[in-house]
């Protein structure tokens, strides 16, 4: 961006704050939404439905996220650590839930 975009847009675009917590949140918030989507699909026996409830369980950090970038909650550098710490363990949490969710002998045979 910086080589194509013009200097004041690609300075007002590249700020470090806003590099950091793409590099930080992007792969938690990501590695979340598998997790999430994970264990719905265990759960749930039509794929359309799995979608449908994962990406609803999938809501939450987005709403926090529109506060944060609304001022609603102010952001500081304590909140950011917190909520990476946060979405680690949720992500460990989820790892390990299903994790004991999954049954590889039906995902193969498809059957109960």
């Amino acid at each position: 961006m910086a080589l194509l975009a013009q200097p004041g847009v690609a300075a007002a675009l590249i700020q470090g704050p806003d590099l950091a917590a793409q590099v930080l949140f992007t792969p938690l918030l990501a590695i979340w939404s598998i997790w999430v989507g994970i264990g719905v699909s265990v759960r749930v026996s039509d794929l359309r439905v799995a979608q449908q409830v994962g990406l609803l369980a999938s809501l939450p950090p987005v709403f926090v996220i529109m506060l944060i970038a609304l001022n609603v909650i102010p952001s500081s550098p304590v909140l950011a650590f917190a909520a990476a710490v946060l979405l680690l363990v949720l992500d460990l949490a989820g790892w390990r839930f299903t994790a004991r969710l999954f049954d590889r002998e039906r995902l193969i045979t498809g059957t109960r």
